[in-house]
Order: structure tokens, then C-alpha cells, then sequence
């Protein structure tokens, strides 16, 4: 009986390599997609922290029929400029700790006390998850100073919206007033534009980059602890900026000429160092825009190429000139 061989074939070199360029076409194919999906859940988590904020802000109205101010400040009139303050500063986001389950944070705080204090300032640089965009991925911690000291705070994505304005001149008045602003006491029936109609709370991503691949970074943090009196932050031109933008955000602002000039929502991204507007803008690091919270408790996404003049009458709360469609 003739003898049978079973000769196992294996794989030529060619078919191997058809089988390898076969499986990084797919690879190819499917990466974007994994990634577009993960950014589709983080912004969708984005924006659910968003809501958290604004639901805590309408209990903090509940409770006080006011909404936070923006930050606090002592023996101030509304348009003294940032030098005059002397604290507290504890900003909107220390005040709606209670509401958004963080009442050992708060506990720790002495808030009789000035929000510079060592004591307080180690409490100040504990990150909340609640108050950062997964998105971003800048460090969760950042530095401020006054000349003296050295302050590390922790970061935040969300600020509250100053409204139109110089926010490095005179916190406490804006030209157009947002709902949240130095010593602000805002309460329903002075958002004569309609809750819908007004933006209470909106992203600012930690780190702008420019498109230059050799520009470095432009470092825009905020924090949800406080305005550390005194502290200041390098604007892009070189200058220096008030540490009111580490808890609030402007729409514009008025020059020594006096001319107008908007902040579209990433205005920051993609200019040179020189023409690129100050540290108070709104932006994300999500495709397209930012999301923002309206005082009605809502969520919505605000494409980046809305027109200027919308977005700002959409920061303030008195213009006369409500926007329904955005």
C-alpha cells in the first residue's frame, strides 16, 4: 500500500506581505473612526459637565435668589481697576462647591479669609473632575504670581461670562454686562434678554496652539478657585493681563482708540502672537467651536464661525436685542 505525505504549506513571502498591507489598509480605515468616536463621547461629557454647572448655579439661585458672583471683592467700587483689589477672590466655582458634591473641599476652605492664604490655596489646587473638558489635555495644574509669591491653582475648562468689555481694566463694570462679573448680584428679572437668549457659563481650553509648528503654545488656564488679588498672566503681545480671566470670559474689548474689536469663539487659535487677542476668549479644543451653557440651564455647541456681533449679543444679559435663533 503506497504511502500517503500530508506536506503542510505555509505562507510565501509575497502572501505575507499582501496579508500585511491588507490589515494596515483596515487599520488605516478604522483609526479615524475609533477616534472620532472618542471625541464624540468626550465632548459629550464635556457637555454634561456644562450641565452640572448651570444646574448648580440655578440652586445657588434657589437658595440665595442671586446667581454667584463672578468673583469677590472687598472695598471695591465697580469700576476700580484689578490693582485696588485686596481680596477675597474666591471665584463662582468655590461658592457652588455645595452643589456639585464637594462639600469636603468647601469645608476646607476658610472663606472669611483671603483666597491667597497658604492654607487656602493648597485646597485651591485640587482638581475637579466636573470642571475639566476630558478634551483637554493640557496640565491639571498651572502657576500665577504676584512679584512675591507663587500660586498654583488647579485648572479649570469652564469660566463664566464677564460679558463685552475690557475685563484687564475694570472687572466690576462691563461695558456690556454678562450675568457673572466682579461683585456681580445678578438675578432673574435682571436677564431682560431672556434666560435663552444668554450665555452664563462657556469652555476655555488650558493651552491655544498656534499654527506655526515653531510658536509656542499659548497658555490661557483658568481655574474654578479663585481671582488671587494681585496675580497677573503675560498676554501674547507681551504685556501683562489682570487675574480676572482666570475665572471670567470676555466677548471684546475696548482699546486706547477707542474702536471695537470681538473675540470669536477660538479667535486665539491659528494667529500670529502679535494679532492674536488677549487670554479672556472663549475656546476648546473640540472641532469646530465651543460649548456653552445659557442661563436657562441649557446646553448648546456655538460654531466658531458664528457671527461676532451675535456672539456678543449673546454675552450680555441687557441689550435690548434678544436672540432667538444662534
Amino acid at each position: 500500500m503506497p504511502l500517503i505525505f500530508n506536506r503542510r504549506r505555509g505562507f510565501t513571502l509575497i502572501e505575507l506581505i499582501v496579508v500585511m498591507a491588507i490589515i494596515a489598509i483596515l487599520v488605516a480605515l478604522l483609526l479615524p473612526a475609533v477616534q472620532q468616536a472618542r471625541e464624540a463621547a468626550r465632548r459629550t461629557q464635556c457637555k454634561n459637565n456644562l450641565k452640572q454647572l448651570v444646574l448648580a448655579m440655578h440652586n445657588y439661585l434657589d437658595m440665595h435668589s442671586t446667581f454667584p458672583p463672578g468673583y469677590v471683592a472687598r472695598n471695591v467700587v465697580p469700576l476700580d481697576p484689578p490693582a485696588l483689589e485686596t481680596g477675597s477672590g474666591f471665584a463662582w466655582g468655590t461658592l457652588l462647591l455645595s452643589f456639585l458634591d464637594q462639600g469636603p473641599l468647601l469645608g476646607g476652605i476658610d472663606l472669611n479669609a483671603d483666597s491667597m492664604l497658604p492654607a487656602n490655596v493648597a485646597i485651591g489646587n485640587n482638581s475637579i473632575s466636573t470642571m475639566l473638558c476630558p478634551s483637554d489635555h493640557s496640565p491639571l495644574t498651572f502657576s500665577v504670581g504676584d512679584g512675591n509669591s507663587t500660586y498654583t491653582l488647579a485648572r479649570a475648562n469652564y469660566v463664566g461670562m464677564y460679558g463685552f468689555g475690557d475685563i484687564n481694566i475694570a472687572p466690576g463694570a462691563p461695558q456690556g454686562p454678562g450675568i457673572l462679573y466682579r461683585n456681580s448680584w445678578t438675578r432673574t428679572f435682571d436677564i431682560r434678554d431672556g434666560m435663552s437668549s444668554t450665555v452664563i457659563l462657556g469652555e476655555r481650553q488650558g493651552q491655544q496652539n498656534q499654527t506655526s509648528g515653531t510658536t509656542p503654545p499659548t497658555f490661557c488656564d483658568a481655574t474654578w478657585y479663585a481671582v488671587i488679588p494681585g496675580v497677573t498672566r503675560p498676554r501674547q503681545d507681551g504685556s501683562l493681563e489682570s487675574g480676572a480671566h482666570l475665572a471670567l470670559g470676555s466677548t471684546g474689548y475696548r482699546d486706547a482708540a477707542q474702536v471695537d474689536h470681538f473675540f470669536p469663539i477660538n479667535s486665539g487659535k491659528g494667529n500670529s502672537p502679535s494679532s492674536a487677542p488677549g487670554l479672556s476668549t472663549f475656546s476648546s479644543p473640540h472641532v469646530g467651536g465651543c460649548q456653552v451653557a445659557l442661563a436657562d440651564g441649557s446646553v448648546r455647541f456655538i460654531s466658531e464661525n458664528l457671527d461676532p456681533d451675535i456672539w456678543q449679543l449673546l454675552s450680555q444679559m441687557a441689550d435690548g436685542m434678544p436672540i432667538s435663533e444662534f
